[in-house]
């Protein structure tokens, strides 16, 4: 029985977007599920249901419009997580999540990721409507070879029986939504089906024993030889799967997937998981054998160490700052001086450090972590991520020469990496680099509220070489947010793990001068890191 993330996981990111989807998988889906609709101008998108108000208030179908007047939709501003209240996904006027072409998910899926495609009937008016859309979901799967890897499903019987006469060898499924059980069974008798999409309390009850329905199902399956079986949709009673019913649901071989809106709600009973780390950093002795404390830069303004909670403490600037000159040497000295130390990398100003684990991680896992931190705002940001260099040997005391900094305790540093951090004041994001300078940093879109909170708990998920990043605080997400998600093929299937934290000087926007330097403290605690076997 597979596990499938019902338009991604719709529960912490936007549904049907990027971080949805791929978090999905991450977290350990086997299948997606995810709806298909056709614009006016005849382009796929990926979206359960055609019409727009639910996204942008708008009571038209998607089929009315073309694809560039759809772009301004922005799919993130109606997402709230559960309990999120007052919640925000992006603050900037010019982020957004709209509407995904289905090409482009076909050809960024994972190979070993199946989809169940849902073929909206909004997007098809007549007979011809619904062949020309039925012909074009064909083709794109049919161009990318994915007849082994999709199995395509309508409330459309017509629909369906294009499908069977372009290609019969596609798997597909009749969608019974709004349909009861004898409803259902009425209008797919006589037409050669290979299962059927129900809710799952229609089929089980919260405990996973069959309802009679289920029971007519499991006996269809039988005499028939479906293909495919059930596929199963989270429904209003129950609406999550437990442990115990997704045990149940195991024993019958008719039921052929389950799909769940939250992964990481199901992910300890259906993923198989070693846990690797589990330190809360109580007390004051650190273990040096499991863990390394570094810096990023030799100076003297940082400290790193243990105390409930590792903490990298960086205290207020006390060097002198070049200020402006009306001389022209002085002012030619100066722009010397800086140009010197960004070469360098040796910012007096820029100071950092933190945690690194010593044992590497082989293959999937989740690190989640706790965090606080004394101040948020502009050139100060912590971060949890992953890279391909280990932490070296612990650094008990501050640096005294260049020789005891290490780029692997500098956020951003040490590429390649993919992480998830607290960005500045800005929120929270994801943010990765593919080669090995510092200057090919990505970024993700800031998420969420970071101005507010001074605790919460990161997350990062690794799946192959796709990774998602997540948070939650007691401010605005009191359940986990998808921030965003990167592949990166450039990291080892052994990657070293680090929580750090740092501070320098960022100009302003308007280059009226820099930012205040800040003094800030960051503590981390409770890391947990458990990883996944296939």
């Amino acid at each position: 029985m597979r596990i499938a993330a019902y338009c991604g996981t719709c529960v912490h990111a936007p549904e049907n977007t990027l971080p949805a989807l791929i978090s999905g998988y991450t977290g350990g889906a086997d299948l997606l599920d995810i709806g298909v609709q056709r614009t006016k101008d005849a382009h796929l998108v990926v979206h359960h249901g055609g019409r727009l108000d639910s996204l942008g208030g708008e009571l038209e179908t998607i089929s009315a419009k073309t694809f560039d007047e759809l772009r301004h939709l922005d799919f993130s501003a109606a997402f709230r997580p559960p309990n999120a209240g007052n919640f925000c996904y992006y603050h900037h006027r010019n982020h957004r999540l709209g509407l995904f072409r289905l090409s482009a998910l076909l050809d960024l899926l994972p190979k070993d990721l199946e989809l169940l495609m849902e073929m909206g009937v909004d997007s098809c008016p007549d007979s011809k409507g619904k062949e020309e859309f039925a012909a074009k979901v064909l083709h794109a799967i049919l161009e990318r070879d994915l007849v082994d890897r999709v199995v395509l499903c309508s409330k459309d019987l017509n629909i369906l029986g294009s499908v069977r006469a372009e290609a019969p060898s596609v798997r597909f499924l009749f969608v019974g939504a709004g349909l009861n059980g004898e409803e259902m069974l009425d209008r797919i008798r006589g037409f050669d089906v290979q299962g059927v999409v129900t809710q799952l309390g229609s089929v089980t009850d919260a405990r996973g024993r069959l309802t009679d329905f289920g029971r007519r199902l499991q006996d269809i399956h039988r005499q028939e030889g479906w293909r495919v079986g059930a596929a199963l949709r989270p429904g209003p009673t129950p609406s999550r799967l437990t442990r115990e019913a997704y045990e149940q649901l195991c024993v019958y071989s008719f039921i052929w997937s389950v799909a769940a809106e939250s992964m990481i709600h199901v992910a300890p009973f259906v993923r198989k998981a070693v846990p690797m780390i589990e330190e809360s950093f109580a007390g004051k002795k650190l273990d040096p054998d499991l863990f390394s404390l570094g810096y990023a830069k030799a100076n003297p303004f940082c400290e790193v160490f243990q105390d409930d909670g590792v903490h990298v403490k960086i205290r207020e600037y006390s060097s002198s700052l070049s200020e402006p000159s009306s001389d022209l040497l002085e002012k030619r000295v100066t722009i010397l001086e800086s140009k010197l130390m960004d070469t360098a990398k040796d910012w007096p100003f820029y100071s950092g450090g933190g945690l690194g684990v010593k044992e590497g991680i082989r293959g999937n896992f989740v690190a989640e972590v706790d965090y606080q931190v004394e101040h948020v705002g502009q050139a100060t940001t912590l971060e949890m991520a992953v890279l391909n260099v280990d932490p070296g040997a612990h650094q008990a005391k501050p640096p005294s020469t260049f020789r005891h900094k290490d780029s692997f305790f500098d956020p951003h540093g040490a590429p390649p990496y993919a992480g998830i951090e607290h960005d500045e004041d800005d929120g929270y994001r994801v943010n990765w680099n593919l080669g090995t300078e510092y200057d090919n940093n990505q970024y993700g879109k800031p998420v969420g509220d970071g101005k507010t909170p001074r605790r919460g708990r990161l997350r990062l998920e690794r799946r192959g070489p796709y990774f998602s990043g997540y948070y939650r605080n007691d401010v605005d997400a009191p359940d986990w947010v998808c921030v965003g998600v990167v592949r990166n093929d450039s990291l080892n299937e052994v990657v070293y793990l680090r929580c750090v934290g740092k501070r320098w000087r960022q100009e302003k926007e308007d280059n009226s001068g820099y930012y205040p330097i800040l003094a800030n403290e960051f503590i981390f605690s409770n890391l947990q890191i458990t990883r996944y076997l296939p």
